[in-house]
């Protein structure tokens, strides 16, 4: 059993969504503190180093240089206006590429599917996207399949959500992913969200 943490590197950037990165983060922060063991281990790195803005007008950070995050296990790219200009930055792409045979598992929201197919981290993936990128994903990398009804798309490399409410599911799919079902869901009771057997009950109540 692995006792030590995974390495999460979090790619911030001016303009990104908050609820990219904060609705993965507190599920991971959640998992495992119950027994006092923090399961992942984030970094947040940036281009530029330092105080990040981020769309809902409340920062974060500091952030540290990509430099001081070479060989990430897992990758999570937010999304926001700010992923636009986030795909045009040579240092950025630089350095997924350079990390992308140390990553286990890239992770992205929203706009942040862009970034993480221009590096090739989503090569031969099934993709959660709005139908509004669907196009520009596929042109970046053609061996992408989209899925366009929103929600989350786990696949062996990579797990994807569609837009910023979702997040929060993305990162429970994480955590089953790498520590089992059981610690996902004492994760999402925790935090009080319906996931994997309580969906289930809950839609068998509604009928």
């Amino acid at each position: 059993m692995r006792t030590r943490p995974f390495s999460l590197a979090v790619i911030v950037f001016d303009e990104m969504d908050l609820l990219d990165i904060a609705g993965p983060l507190e599920v991971f922060s959640s998992a495992g503190r119950k027994w006092n063991w923090r399961a992942i281990k984030a970094d947040l790195v940036s281009v530029e180093p330092g105080i990040v803005g981020t769309r809902a007008q409340l920062t974060v950070g500091p952030a540290a240089p990509l430099s001081s995050c070479l060989e990430p296990e897992l990758l999570l790219i937010p999304g926001g206006y700010g992923a636009r200009h986030a795909l045009e930055q040579a240092s950025l792409l630089n350095y997924l590429g350079q990390a992308r045979s140390h990553i286990q598992l890239t992770l992205a929201v929203g706009l942040g599917v862009l970034v993480a197919a221009r590096a090739g981290l989503l090569q031969g993936c099934e993709v959660a996207v709005e139908p509004a990128i669907a196009e520009e994903l596929i042109a970046l990398d053609p061996s992408i399949s989209c899925r366009v009804e929103g929600g989350v798309v786990s696949c062996p490399r990579a797990i994807t959500a569609a837009h910023s409410g979702t997040a929060i599911e993305l990162g429970l799919e994480v955590v089953s992913r790498l520590l089992g079902k059981s610690q996902a869901l004492g994760a999402a009771r925790e935090l009080g969200y319906a996931w994997g057997i309580e969906t289930l009950q809950v839609e068998l109540h509604a009928k």
